[in-house]
């Protein structure tokens, strides 16, 4: 269940690397994982980040609302523009005039545009340069300027004033905002695509490793495998994997304590609410774990049987890409016993090109539960669980060009719910999906809080768009 490739669809996050060795993908579904700062950052290849932009507005407005306020402080004499124009310009006397505050300005916009908008400098010198100069020149206009026969003192002390605040607010925006939000967005596009420090082997030479796990299919990079060595080949074709029996009791154990560990989990009380979906029902929670840290647990309602989707999750893992953009990959390794298999997926990656995609090996348990979390026959169900955890296993090392994410617990559970709608009984499914993973690349953690709320909302877009298109089929 490891959804492949991120949207490789780091078109949204990582859609931005100059020569990526990633996979673009025209997906729009990407995954927000980072916060608005590291976007307002980022510098897509031949264009300027949102952050700097703004500035350079900024610095166009600086110079329109000077020229607008000296306008209104000339035009408060009553005198005609040729007059104005006149005394102000042509007869320029730095005793009476305003117009030079004007001309502070414009030479402030050229010299501001030039070097950090079309030069693209990343250095405070220059904004210094034109901060210290503009104030050297108000402060000394203060003790020259004739203010006993000044007409409108009120407006050309304003238009002073403004003037001063307007440099300092530019010099302010650009060090503390604009060049630190480009850095960080810069370091942590690098230490994402610098994978080779972030592979740990999960697993020894012969016997899996116990990693945690992340839901069935779940769509976002949460997946992390074993790391065997880079030159040994990948397998072809699902089952080509060769496992000892050893191995494979260990994958059965580790499976049976994945799903318990999900089902456990999901099931404690006392969540916080993250956020609110724009379906009614739709909610994300939170909840700090002393074993696994924080927790995600999303809650709504999907027009479909629950029985239906779990066969379709169980049964056709391999065309998760056909309906889910997020999935780029979804292949069949190995089925382990029955409800238990491996699987390799690849997802999207997300954020406007600074999350890269991500590749997982996953360990899926899927089987009805009982009301107290046992396995029991489908009939006798009160809920189907697909549950899933990384794992390592031979043939599938992390790949050169990816990074492998580490899924520490996880699980979609779906719940049957009758409706009673017009006079009838339809069966709706309640979905609940429990989400913890690494995703690797050095993320800072407020990134990725503030991020996995919006990828779980979004990613039940298309579960109940599939839904939707089977049941216009007459599937159900």
């Amino acid at each position: 269940m490891a959804d492949y490739h991120i949207r490789e669809a780091a078109e949204s996050i990582l859609c931005s690397v100059s020569s990526p060795p990633y996979r673009h993908t025209t997906h729009s579904q990407s995954v927000n994982l980072m916060s608005e700062d590291l976007v307002a950052g980022y510098m897509p290849p031949g264009k300027m980040s949102s952050v700097r932009r703004f500035f350079c507005l900024f610095v166009t407005f600086d110079i329109l609302f000077t020229s607008l306020m000296w306008l209104i402080c000339v035009m408060m004499k009553g005198e005609s523009l040729i007059q104005i124009f006149n005394r102000e310009i042509i007869h320029y006397d730095i005793k009476i005039s305003l117009f030079d505050i004007v001309i502070v300005a414009v030479l402030r916009f050229l010299l501001l545009i030039v070097f950090y908008a079309i030069v693209y400098i990343n250095n405070w010198s220059v904004i210094a340069l034109s901060t210290s100069g503009t104030c050297a020149f108000l402060i000394g206009k203060v003790f020259v300027y004739d203010w006993p026969n000044a007409s409108q003192p009120v407006y050309q002390v304003f238009l002073i004033l403004t003037s001063f605040t307007i440099a300092w607010g530019e010099a302010w925006f650009l060090d503390f905002r604009v060049l630190p939000q480009e850095l960080q967005a810069k370091q942590i596009l690098e230490t994402m695509v610098s994978q080779s420090t972030e592979r740990t082997p999960l697993l020894g030479p012969q016997r899996p490793h116990r990693v945690q796990s992340t839901h069935g299919e779940s769509t976002v990079n949460w997946f992390s495998p074993v790391e065997t060595p880079e030159s040994s080949p990948r397998p072809k074709r699902p089952g080509d994997v060769i496992l000892t029996q050893d191995q494979i009791d260990e994958y059965k154990q580790m499976a049976e304590e994945g799903m318990q560990n999900a089902w456990r989990t999901i099931n404690l009380p006392d969540w916080k609410l993250e956020k609110r979906g724009s379906q009614k029902g739709d909610i994300v929670e939170s909840k700090q774990c002393e074993q696994f840290g924080k927790v995600y647990r999303f809650t709504g309602i999907v027009d479909c049987p629950a029985k239906y989707l779990f066969e379709e999750f169980k049964n056709n893992i391999t065309k998760l890409p056909e309906w889910n953009p997020t999935i780029l990959k979804s292949e069949l390794i190995k089925e382990i016993g029955p409800g238990i298999d491996l699987s390799y997926q690849v997802t999207a990656g997300g954020g406007r090109g600074i999350i890269a995609p991500r590749d997982f090996v996953i360990l899926r348990r899927l089987a009805p539960l009982g009301p107290d979390g046992r396995v029991v026959e489908a009939g006798d169900a009160t809920c189907y669980i697909t549950s899933g955890v990384s794992v390592a296993v031979p043939g599938y090392p992390p790949a050169r060009d990816m990074v492998r994410g580490h899924n520490k617990v996880g699980c979609w559970c779906l719940a049957p719910k009758a409706v009673e709608e017009g006079g009838k009984t339809v069966q709706r499914t309640v979905f609940q999906w429990l989400m913890c993973c690494d995703l690797k690349g050095k993320i800072p953690q407020f990134v990725l809080d503030a991020a996995f709320a919006t990828v779980m909302l979004d990613y039940i877009v298309h579960v109940r768009k599939f839904a939707a298109d089977s049941k216009a089929k007459g599937l159900f």
